[in-house]
């Protein structure tokens, strides 16, 4: 009996301090652990000044550290924040303005000076992790790109002299552009007009072990092509493995544009046999508000982006191309800066007001500690004004009944009762529900009472308990207001402490009584609860109102105790498709209805996990969780082409340039443009191309061959000629043809026998059709504007000009008056711009029609680049598909152009060879005899042109 005692006292004992020790020891949080990774990747934000009642150094460090946010660039070396900056955990990358780069890139005493006044004299109290010298300067000020690398070894001979060259990186970010050909990735090379100081600066950064900066907005690539990259891939949303990007060089696939950007970069370092600098992206974001011309910067967009974003980086997902190694990332920005210039965009890139309110509702909740107490969880549902009290109290009553809310804080005398009132109640059972179910959809509407909102029901009460007071600052008060979370354990603890509260009594007493039947303790302890709260009776289902009564009213049948959870009478775990909401079974690697893959780390573990947490950590609604999907082995076609360089981050709305176009099985295949609307470009290609409406001679294979060559040049602008409602649906279904935008609807391609049309990669201000006003075929002047280098309008036109009609009855047919004067109408009509390309079948007979009416400054681009060669674009010689016709040589095709401010500078011509495989018979009557011949077949009866035109 003694040795039963002792036992039981040893035991009691062990237990005590061991819960003891769990109370009091604080556990390492994944932040700590994180920070004392430097290896790991992160989500950093930028800070911009341009902010009206910006907080002052020490509450925007509060407002950081509340945040949790660990990482920030700011766009100087400001010296007030800084020392806020002190003796906190937040890593920093300060800044060299480039209106600084001159003294510091000519003076190694001054760049000295810079350093003992910005680093050393706050190192490493403050932990300034980088320096980034200037900001984009190769686009923005390309006359400082001289002065990039000095000003960048002089800071460093500086921190070598200080010792601190090994704990502190240095680099400039650079704009996209730099990178031309970025789509696919595998082609990308930098612009070698940058080369002297490319390479030099890789070389720098690949001794020295800093980041290559570049700041990336998926944004700009798809406004600058809509229609043609599809915002789920600009937005991280999971996509179908038919519709990823994929690079057919390297067979990777590409889940969203952020990747194939960096992959870019990474590809452009190996062209240059830099293989071991890894690239930090300095700059990405989403605008959540714009003005009528951006109609995607919006708040839903916004949130959608930073939250995938966020999952994205913290995910640890890599890229297809170092899925070993992910890119650190700094959100453009922390705050709206309401004084920068329009745009409207412009101003509205902040995840918080300048008053720290949140912009949007950023859903990032468990994915780590970035943003762990921000907009996700400050979201609350509760009770909407105008309905009875009637309505309210059967939501109330059914969110505490059926829908197992924990309603026992608004019982009388507890802490939450007051104010006394069905909607107070309600708003408080409504969101104990909503969070209870991890804030999914559907779980906040009760028929129609409730509604989500930013504001806590039970804000008034948490005010009371850290006694707050009114702020004269909306930041104070938003810092006062929620340092009562700090008060709040951990939510490892909580369930901790609600655990021992609940069974350690119970422990206590089976050791003290060792006799006591212990299926008896759990319904002795609830039967010891006054029921306070409304209830659901089992039997009947009607839901008793709170009373002291343990009788339901209509069958009298007691009232139970709610039922432990128990792991065998659970529902099967599942997870919700992020594509389609479906909820399939968790153990399903694809979505049930759209074959979307499973959006979870692992499938391996599922049984370790009970359904609350694979609801939380699975659904696809608040909180949720993006996770990269994995390689395919499909392949896909990538045109080839380039990109330029692109304006500072101050107009965000030009600083992308980027094309991206979807394969015939939808596979989105990104792709580099040239030019974009307002953007340097290099060179542009047009493309002049006759098909041959002819439907009967193999069809299919010949557009497939044209489109082999669209593919293959990559041209900015297509002018097609003779396209029938056939082949335009065998173009529209093609893998080049959403990298265009198209002059011609459906609609109208499908009214007309044959027609002309314009194909634009760039923006398109306007596509227009002018009728000839003499034409007997319905021939007319298909004309598209766009905008390229530096503001400067292009338009490109083309036509279909009167065809000549040699045949009986008459042989006369020719239409030569016609067809002259619908040339000079053309040129009328287009001489008001001031640069031009008109580019077509003029069906032209120099013989018949004479010289083509160039008027005062238009110029024929063959006649002008190639003068000693003939140009025939209709050659019954040479091209032997014609072979039996009557002998036919004429350069129907031509571009004739205008420039003001640009230049032509090649031009050639193009499906001249046969398609490999391919041949048809031909009857011909030689000598009154019928001769079957076996010819060749070419993409069209005519040859393309392919002109290329750049900037003076």
């Amino acid at each position: 009996m003694a040795i039963s005692k002792l036992t039981r006292t040893n035991t009691f004992l062990f237990f005590f301090f061991f819960f003891f020790l769990l109370f009091c020891t604080e556990l390492p949080t994944p932040s700590l652990a994180q920070e004392n990774q430097s290896d790991q990747p992160y989500v950093g934000v930028n800070i911009g000044t341009d902010v009206s009642n910006l907080l002052p150094p020490s509450q925007l460090v509060a407002f950081l550290q509340l945040q949790k946010i660990t990482h920030i660039r700011i766009y100087d070396a400001n010296p007030d924040i800084l020392k806020a900056l002190s003796r906190t955990k937040i890593r920093v990358i300060i800044s060299v303005p480039n209106n600084q780069l001159l003294a510091i890139g000519s003076s190694n005493t001054t760049a000295a000076s810079w350093i003992d006044r910005n680093v050393v004299s706050f190192y490493p109290d403050t932990l300034i992790t980088a320096i980034s010298v200037g900001d984009e300067v190769l686009t923005t000020v390309p006359s400082s790109a001289p002065l990039i690398l000095p000003a960048i070894q002089s800071l460093y001979s500086a921190l070598v002299a200080s010792n601190l060259h090994q704990h502190i990186k240095i680099s400039t970010p650079h704009a996209a552009s730099i990178i031309l050909d970025p789509f696919p990735p595998s082609q990308a090379f930098f612009n070698q007009s940058f080369s002297s100081v490319i390479v030099p600066l890789l070389q720098f950064l690949s001794r020295t072990g800093s980041p290559l900066m570049m700041n990336l907005y998926p944004y700009y690539v798809f406004m600058q092509n809509k229609g043609v990259v599809p915002i789920d891939n600009a937005l991280f949303k999971p996509l179908t493995p038919s519709k990823e990007m994929v690079d057919p060089n390297t067979l990777l696939h590409y889940t969203n544009v952020l990747d194939a950007m960096v992959d870019a970069a990474y590809f452009s370092m190996k062209n240059l046999n830099i293989t071991d600098v890894v690239v930090l992206v300095t700059e990405t974001g989403w605008p959540s508000k714009g003005d009528s011309k951006e109609p995607y910067a919006t708040k839903d967009n916004a949130d959608t982006y930073n939250s995938n974003l966020i999952s994205h980086i913290l995910g640890h997902g890599g890229t297809p191309l170092h899925p070993e190694t992910t890119s650190s990332v700094y959100i453009y920005e922390l705050f709206n800066e309401d004084l920068r210039s329009p745009p409207v965009s412009e101003a509205n890139w902040g995840l918080f007001y300048g008053n720290t309110t949140p912009a949007y509702l950023l859903h990032v909740s468990g994915i780590g500690t970035f943003m762990a107490n921000d907009t996700t969880n400050q979201t609350y549902c509760i009770a909407m004004d105008g309905f009875d009290t009637k309505t309210l109290q059967a939501a109330l009553d059914w969110a505490c009944g059926p829908g197992r809310a924990n309603c026992s804080e608004i019982q009388p005398g507890e802490s939450c009762y007051q104010p006394n009132n069905v909607k107070s109640h309600a708003s408080y059972a409504f969101d104990s529900y909503f969070q209870k179910e991890g804030k999914a959809p559907g779980t906040c509407d009760f028929k129609g009472v409730a509604m989500i909102t930013t504001t806590d029901p039970m804000s008034n009460k948490t005010k009371d308990v850290v006694n707050s007071t009114q702020s004269s600052s909306a930041g104070e008060k938003l810092l006062r207001c929620r340092t009562f979370s700090f008060l709040k354990i951990s939510a490892f603890s909580n369930i901790l402490h609600i655990f021992l509260a609940a069974y350690f009594p119970i422990f206590l007493f089976l050791l003290l009584n060792p006799r006591t039947p212990k299926q008896s303790l759990i319904p002795v302890f609830y039967n010891s609860i006054p029921i306070k709260m409304s209830w659901a009776c089992k039997k009947c289902t009607f839901v008793n109102p709170p009373s002291q009564k343990s009788q339901c009213e209509i069958c009298s049948s007691s009232s139970s105790p709610p039922p432990l959870p128990s792991s065998s009478s659970s529902s099967p775990p599942k997870w919700s498709c992020k594509a389609c909401t479906f909820l399939n079974p968790f153990k399903n690697s694809a979505c049930e209805v759209c074959d979307t893959r499973c959006p979870v780390l692992s499938l391996s573990n599922v049984d370790d996990l009970n359904d609350t947490l694979q609801d939380a950590e699975n659904d696809a609604s608040v909180g949720s969780v993006f996770f990269p999907l994995r390689h395919c082995k499909r392949k896909a076609t990538y045109d080839d082409d380039s990109a330029e360089p692109a304006p500072f981050r101050d107009v965000k709305a030009k600083a992308s340039n980027d094309s991206i176009h979807l394969s015939s099985d939808d596979e989105l295949v990104p792709e580099g443009k040239n030019a974009a609307s307002g953007k340097d470009f290099t060179t542009l290609k047009i493309l002049s191309y006759n098909v041959w409406f002819r439907e009967d001679l193999e069809l299919n294979k010949r557009m497939k061959a044209i489109g082999d060559l669209v593919q293959l040049h990559s041209p900015d602008f297509i002018c097609l000629q003779e396209v029938t409602p056939n082949i335009f649906d065998i173009f529209k279904q093609s893998s080049w043809w959403n990298a265009y935008r198209c002059s011609v609807s459906s609609d109208k391609a499908y009214s007309r026998p044959y027609f002309c049309m314009l194909l634009s990669k760039l923006p398109v201000k306007s596509f227009s059709s002018k009728p000839f006003s003499n034409s007997i075929m319905g021939r007319e002047l298909c004309i598209a504007e766009v905008e390229v280098a530096g503001g400067k309008s292009l338009v490109v036109a083309t036509s279909h000009l009167e065809s000549p009609c040699p045949a009986p009855p008459k042989w006369d047919q020719m239409y030569s008056k016609e067809r002259v004067q619908q040339a000079n109408e053309a040129l009328s009509l287009l001489k008001k711009y001031p640069n031009v390309i008109f580019g077509g079948d003029m069906n032209w007979d120099d013989k018949l029609d004479g010289e083509y009416p160039l008027q005062n400054e238009w110029i024929d681009a063959w006649s002008e680049l190639r003068p000693k060669e003939i140009g025939w674009t209709y050659d019954t010689k040479s091209n032997q598909m014609l072979s039996g016709n009557r002998t036919l040589q004429k350069r129907l095709d031509r571009f004739i152009c205008r420039f003001h401010d640009l230049m032509i500078t090649s031009i050639d011509m193009i499906g001249k060879d046969a398609i490999p495989g391919v041949i048809y018979t031909k009857e011909k009557k030689v000598r009154k005899e019928i001769k079957q011949l076996v010819l060749p077949v070419l993409p069209s009866d005519h040859y393309g042109l392919l002109l290329t035109i750049s900037n003076k």
